[in-house]
């Protein structure tokens, strides 16, 4: 018999990150449910996990409904994150992280991440520790909205999205001893504009990038889920209101919400689940 672990899990997707945490803020502050045994998240979720971890409910709302959705972050034409924009002023000036809650925390976290000379993935957790900043900024550096790479030690490292999907994360969590697993996943199909831009686009950057986002448009997002594990997977009821890239202030709070509503639908379950 396996000592029971529960792991929440949530996936990354840029602006559509909003979903996750509108889902994490209401398992705090509806649930009282704030210390997991295990937490993975993916890109655009970490920031919203690292708040989480420091007990800063207040930090992901206000991140997401305040200062993400609007144009000094999300550039249209071409379509960009201002990502050093994000970390350096909003995270770490107007909203700073409270760095000794989170180093204390009982939490064992991991957060995917590629490295650009191989192409392979690796998780950074509480035992391999870097400046936080840097390792949202590494796992949030999308390449073809970001543009750039973060040096963590010796390595450069780039967005985990490329390497990981929902499945891998799930596989993670069973494998570090997790029995119970919440995952929360906005993940949506790509439309076929978007697919088209991918594919167009990883021809002109470095070829571990193309080959990594050419394998990553026909990947399942859930497959081959571990069956010895309790799952419990809330996505989204009705179509995300934000898309990968959206600045509108609207779109990303009804997102936000649509991720609070959507937990809490299945409070019964999440409740017999964490007890």
């Amino acid at each position: 018999m396996r000592e029971e672990k529960v792991a929440i899990v949530t996936s990354g997707g840029g602006m559509k990150c909003a979903y996750a945490a509108g889902a994490l803020v209401a398992l705090t502050r509806k649930l009282g449910i704030t210390e997991p045994d295990i937490f993975i998240s993916a890109s655009g979720s970490v920031g919203a996990m690292f708040y989480y971890l420091a007990k800063q409910y207040d930090h992901i709302e206000k991140i997401w409904l305040r200062y993400l959705p609007s144009p000094e972050v999300v550039h249209r034409f071409p379509p960009r994150f201002e990502l050093d924009y994000i970390i350096d002023t909003i995270m770490h000036q107007e909203l700073p992280l409270d760095e000794r809650t989170f180093i204390k925390t009982p939490t064992r976290w991991f957060v995917p991440v590629t490295d650009l000379d191989t192409g392979r993935a690796e998780f950074i957790t509480n035992n391999t520790w870097f400046n936080p900043y840097e390792v949202m900024r590494a796992a949030k550096a999308i390449p073809f909205l970001y543009g750039g790479a973060v040096r963590l030690g010796e390595h450069t490292f780039i967005d985990g999205d490329l390497n990981m999907n929902m499945a891998n994360l799930i596989r993670k969590a069973r494998k570090e001893g997790a029995t119970k697993i919440l995952v929360i996943s906005n993940t949506v199909a790509l439309s076929n504009l978007q697919k088209g831009f991918l594919r167009i686009y990883a021809f002109f950057v470095n070829p571990i990038i193309r080959q990594l986002a050419l394998y990553d448009l026909k990947r399942s997002h859930f497959d081959h889920l571990p069956s010895d594990v309790e799952l419990i997977i809330i996505g989204p009821s009705s179509p995300l209101p934000a898309g990968l890239f959206t600045r509108n202030r609207r779109a990303v709070a009804e997102s936000y919400q649509m991720g609070w509503d959507d937990l809490l639908a299945k409070r019964a379950e999440i409740e017999k689940m964490f007890t």
